[in-house]
C-alpha cells in the first residue's frame, strides 16, 4: 500500500481530493453531501471511510449498492 493510501484509509480523505477523483467540484460535493444530511463544512473537511464510500456510490451508478 502506498503512503498516500495509507494516510488515506487512517486519517481520511479531505472532501477536495475526493471531488478531483470523482471529476467533480469541491462545491458540488458539498452541495451533495449537506443535502444529503452528511456534515461538511468545507473542502479540507476530512471524511471518514464509511463516510467515503457513501458519496463515492451519490457519483457512481455501479456501486449504489455497496
Amino acid at each position: 500500500m502506498g503512503e498516500q493510501e495509507e494516510r488515506i484509509k487512517k486519517k481520511g480523505i479531505k472532501v477536495k481530493e475526493l471531488a478531483r477523483e470523482l471529476g467533480v467540484t469541491s462545491r458540488e460535493l458539498i452541495d451533495r453531501c449537506r443535502a444529503e444530511g452528511v456534515f461538511v463544512q468545507n473542502s479540507i473537511t476530512k471524511l471518514d471511510r464509511q463516510t467515503e464510500l457513501k458519496v463515492r456510490a451519490w457519483f457512481d451508478p455501479e456501486r449504489k449498492g455497496e
